[in-house]
Formats: structure tokens, sequence, C-alpha cells
């Protein structure tokens, strides 16, 4: 009888046991778990952090450079809406572009995109962007580098997307080439 009690008391220490270990490991997994989602919290809030203060610091720079231009002049912004040319009247820029041409004496052509808002450029003035592709026939490399001081000197709001140079003799810019210029003129509604 003793053996029997000795062993049920064995037996009900080893379940208590086995249960304390149960309670452990759900324990150690349940704080794992939690862990893992704190981190995951955790560096989401950082993230939304860094967010909101490069937000708050861009609004801090746009606002002080609203500022700087109002004092500066406080018509600025319709002598820039003055300076940019229609989206309707381009011909301006067509015009100047076909003096460039004739300038150094080479063959291009001009081709324009549709009107789009030009989200890069945003502020108080509703800028549209004109994407244009310009193909320069037979030209040199002296008169490429003549030709984009020129094209820099624009009266004007244009930026360049990219260059490529076309050639089909083996010395490249040494003799005639083409070149593919891609870009953007600024305009207002």
């Amino acid at each position: 009888m003793r053996t029997t009690i000795k062993t049920s008391f064995k037996i009900k220490i080893i379940v208590k046991i086995i249960i304390i270990l149960i309670i452990i490991a759900l324990a150690v997994a349940a704080i794992y778990f939690f862990s893992r989602q704190i981190k995951h919290i955790d560096s989401s809030m950082m993230e939304r952090k860094e967010m909101d203060f490069l937000v708050s610091h861009q609004e801090v720079l746009n606002a002080r450079i609203k500022n700087d231009f109002s004092n500066i002049d406080p018509d600025y912004q319709e002598k820039i809406v003055a300076s940019l040319p229609s989206v309707y009247n381009i011909l301006g820029f067509v015009d100047t572009m076909e003096s460039l041409s004739q300038k150094y004496s080479f063959r291009q052509t001009l081709s324009f995109s549709p009107p789009t808002p030009a989200p890069e450029i945003a502020g108080p003035i509703p800028v549209m962007a004109i994407n244009f592709n310009l193909i320069i026939d037979e030209i040199n490399i002296e008169s490429f580098v003549a030709y984009l001081q020129d094209f820099e000197n624009l009266p004007y709001f244009v930026s360049i997307n990219s260059i490529n140079h076309i050639s089909l003799t083996p010395n490249a810019w040494q003799g005639r080439a083409s070149v593919n210029i891609s870009g953007r003129l600024y305009a207002k509604q």
C-alpha cells in the first residue's frame, strides 16, 4: 500500500511538473510572439516618426522658400507666370530651336507630347510639362557642345531627361552623328 501511495504521489508530482513545463513553454512562446509583435510595432512607429519628421521638415522648408520669395519680390508669382509660355502657344520655343539648328547648320526634328501637370513643380502656380523629343542629324562634337551651351541659355524653363548619341562610324564623335534628346518644356495653362 505504501508503494502505491508513493507511486501515486510520484505520478501526481510528474503530472504537475509536466503541467508546469507546458505552462512555461506556453509562456516562453507567448513572450517570443509578443516580443516580435512589439519589435514590428516599434519599427513601424520609427518609420512613421521618420516620415513625420521628413514631412514637417519639407513643410518648413517650403514655407521658408515661399517667405523668401515674397521678401525678394511680392509679385514673384506674376513674374514667373509671365515668363512661362502658354501650353497653347509654344511657337516661340519652336522658332528658337529652329534658329539654333540654323546657327549650327544641322537638321533637326522636334516632336511634342500633349501637356500634362508637372507634379515635380509643386506650388501656387499650376505648371504644365510638355515632353519633347529632339533629333539632331549630322552634328559633330564641337558643334554639339556649343549647341548645348546655347540651349542652356534659352529663355525657357526646359529640362533634359536623356541624350542618346547614334553613330554609324567607329570614331563616333569625331565624324558626323545623330543625337536624340528627350526633355521637358514647362509652360502655364
